[in-house]
């Protein structure tokens, strides 16, 4: 039995932290489209701001000879897979809604489940296969593949859900030794060299101090959204809080009609709705005790967020 006020903490720590994924992707959406910066110089800036603040709040906890452990194999093929998801993603934001995108994104937890039945042999059920063909139904709504508003940049979140299930398996099984922060800085230094590497073919744009304080709130939203849902899964049941994760739809929906008149249509709603429904029923089935191994990669794609 669980106790109930721990898990409406973390179910309010869940949602907020998937209010600030979206915001973070709202963010990342203005820089690249409203002030014209190509995805790398972004992500360069972000992950430079990102990394200060990271060992900032290291030396506060005494965290900085964990530093080592950031070019751990598993800690560095963790960074790679995120960073380099993230840059498809931001890609996509320059192009697509926010509301679509996200939404794709959201398959992570099914692909997630599909990779430990194929890696680890873990049991999966007719339910469960039922349960990934709806989501990937729900993906070709959005991206609508082969209609004649069909954009190919739309596989670019497909690409990222994928990049994201290697992050999420790989994460968990790097070592309880390695604290969550020095995981996170280990993404953002790769996420910061991705992008001065992508100085080399595109053309960076001088900063002004309004697009510098977008990126600094990109950089903010992203790691609150880090640490509320890492905290919403400490001394909650998985299953309960999980769920919540799709919140971040509903702001994204929000967010793309508020700030940029992007409302997504009926096909696209009835795909969103699809993705979420198969992903809510994968991963409160998937915290049944005979699921031990795919619960754990499942449940350890929190420790790093969303693209």
């Amino acid at each position: 039995m669980h106790d109930h006020k721990p898990n409406r903490r973390g179910i309010l720590l869940m949602i907020g932290g998937s209010a600030f994924f979206a915001g973070n992707d709202a963010f990342s959406k203005l820089v690249l489209t409203g002030h014209g910066l190509p995805p790398s110089q972004m992500m360069a800036v972000r992950g430079l701001i990102a990394a200060l603040i990271l060992i900032t709040l290291m030396a506060w906890r005494g965290e900085l000879r964990q530093l080592r452990h950031v070019v751990d194999g598993r800690t560095m093929l963790r960074s790679w897979s995120e960073a380099t998801g993230t840059y498809i993603f931001m890609t996509a934001l320059a192009v697509m809604s926010i509301a679509d995108a996200a939404a794709v994104v959201q398959i992570t937890p099914l692909l997630t489940v599909a990779a430990a039945v194929m890696l680890l042999g873990s049991p999966f059920g007719w339910q469960r296969w039922l349960a990934l063909a709806i989501g990937m139904l729900g993906v070709g709504l959005i991206i609508k593949p082969g209609a004649s508003s069909f954009d190919p940049v739309a596989i670019l979140p497909v690409i990222t859900a994928l990049l994201m299930t290697l992050r999420d398996f790989i994460t968990g099984r790097i070592g309880r030794h390695v604290p969550s922060l020095v995981i996170t800085f280990g993404t953002a230094l790769c996420g910061m060299a991705l992008g001065f590497a992508g100085a080399f073919f595109e053309e960076w744009k001088p900063l002004d101090l309004p697009t510098l304080l977008l990126i600094l709130g990109g950089s903010f939203t992203l790691i609150l959204g880090n640490a509320l849902t890492i905290a919403a899964f400490r001394g909650t049941d998985p299953a309960v809080i999980a769920p919540f994760r799709y919140t971040a739809v509903v702001c994204a929906v929000f967010l793309s009609a508020i700030l940029f008149g992007m409302v997504p249509d009926l096909v696209s709603v009835a795909g969103m709705a699809l993705i979420v429904a198969a992903g809510i029923y994968t991963v409160r089935d998937n915290d049944r005790p005979r699921l031990d191994p795919p619960r754990r990669a499942g449940a350890a794609e929190v420790e790093s967020g969303a693209a």
